[in-house]
């Protein structure tokens, strides 16, 4: 497994080695200099049963780093989760369930959820549209049916709408998202999203995406003459596709926007691998708890 080379595996190990370094910086960052009980609202605290806990000095409620987490009723060991972590996201291709249940010795079921919670703190925030130049365009995953070529429609395909931002010659950032369809009222949920009504933004010429162009005042839309026009935006379809099939083999459709959301995370931040565990692990601990029955209730 490759690992981005910023992030050494013994610099991980030396700041979260043990559980008491994981927990510290559970404790740290989830509460801070400041506490308040969950409760009855006090905000004085004393030592817990138990190593970091905090305890509410008046109605006596003893809560540890990990409740109210993503890191919650951890069943592996803190130190094993926060190191599952430093794999899905510093490896240049993430890590599936089946490697991180025979590296940790879990089962792959438990791998699995534990690899959906990450990807669940990996959804984009959404408070930062592409700028600048934007491509966009569609790609299907499935296996291709006789009849059933283009835009056709087909129960047995996944549609998705991808936008890749440019700066200066170079890919930026991208974003992807399911769609239905490829009508107008589908293709414009990432650009409600994800893009800057000031952006100037390129599609092929689809029809669906004409009655765009009434809300974004710099669209056009140019034959793709099969890929050649869209050139660095085609290698992020091709890339994200051999990933999916490579890494994970196989993705039940309901989960294809988690799959999604962890690709983009790391191809987003490909200029902040020094921060980019730490960016993570914040976010599991600022999110709340989730279960298995929620993760099923909410698949897309």
């Amino acid at each position: 497994m490759k690992i981005l080379k910023e992030l050494s595996r013994k610099e991980f190990r030396d700041k979260f080695g043990t559980e008491d370094q994981c927990l510290a910086y559970l404790a740290l960052t989830k509460w801070g200099e400041e506490y308040t009980c969950r409760k009855c609202k006090n905000e004085r605290f004393i030592a817990g049963k138990k190593k970091c806990n905090r305890r509410c000095s008046r109605c006596g409620y003893d809560e540890s780093p990990t409740a109210h987490t993503l890191f919650h009723k951890i069943k592996f060991g803190i130190e094993n989760g926060f190191e599952m972590v430093y794999d899905i996201v510093t490896s240049k291709k993430g890590a599936n369930s089946i490697w991180l249940a025979e590296r940790f010795g879990v089962k792959q079921t438990t791998a699995w959820l534990f690899r959906r919670k990450v990807q669940e703190a990996m959804k984009s925030s959404e408070q930062f549209p592409l700028e600048y130049e934007v491509h966009v365009d569609e790609f299907e995953i499935g296996t291709p049916q006789k009849g059933e070529q283009g835009r056709s429609k087909s129960e047995k395909k996944i549609r998705i709408v991808i936008a890749l931002e440019y700066r200066n010659g170079k890919p930026g950032r991208g974003y992807a998202k399911v769609i239905d369809d490829y009508s107008a009222k589908s293709l414009k949920t990432i650009f409600d999203v994800h893009i800057d009504k000031e952006a100037k933004i390129t599609t092929d010429g689809w029809k669906g995406y004409t009655p765009l162009k009434k809300i974004y005042p710099h669209f056009e839309q140019k034959l793709s003459d099969k890929g050649q026009n869209f050139k660095m935006l085609h290698i992020q379809i091709r890339n994200f596709k051999n990933w999916l099939r490579g890494m994970h083999s196989y993705c039940h459709e309901n989960y294809i926007n988690q799959y999604i959301q962890e690709y983009f995370y790391r191809f987003n931040r490909l200029n902040f691998r020094t921060t980019i565990l730490e960016k993570l692990l914040n976010r599991m601990i600022a999110h709340p708890q989730i279960t298995y029955k929620s993760i099923k209730c909410n698949a897309t």
